[in-house]
């Protein structure tokens, strides 16, 4: 559960007008309560446009979790991505 809630405000941060009163703080206070989380990334395919915001140890969607970053299984890609910090 904490890591959704860091997860969707992690996908908020660039457009700063959805964010809610101190739900930025909120998320970056779970994370250093759990620093093991680490910050959590936007993962966007080039080819196919999927994006999701996901931590380094995990693989949701199309998404797997290679050595450095992410790949696109389904478009055989190496994904993109962009640390999000608090």
């Amino acid at each position: 559960m904490t890591r959704e809630v860091v997860r969707v405000t992690a996908g908020k941060v660039l457009r700063s007008e959805d964010l809610i009163q101190d739900e930025k703080e909120v998320a970056a206070s779970i994370l250093r309560a759990n620093p093991a989380f680490g910050n959590p990334h936007v993962v966007r395919c080039s080819w196919c446009r999927e994006t999701r915001t996901l931590f380094r140890d995990e693989s949701d969607g199309p998404f797997k979790a290679i050595a450095h970053g992410w790949s696109c299984e389904p478009c055989d890609v190496r994904a993109a991505s962009q640390e999000v910090k608090f």
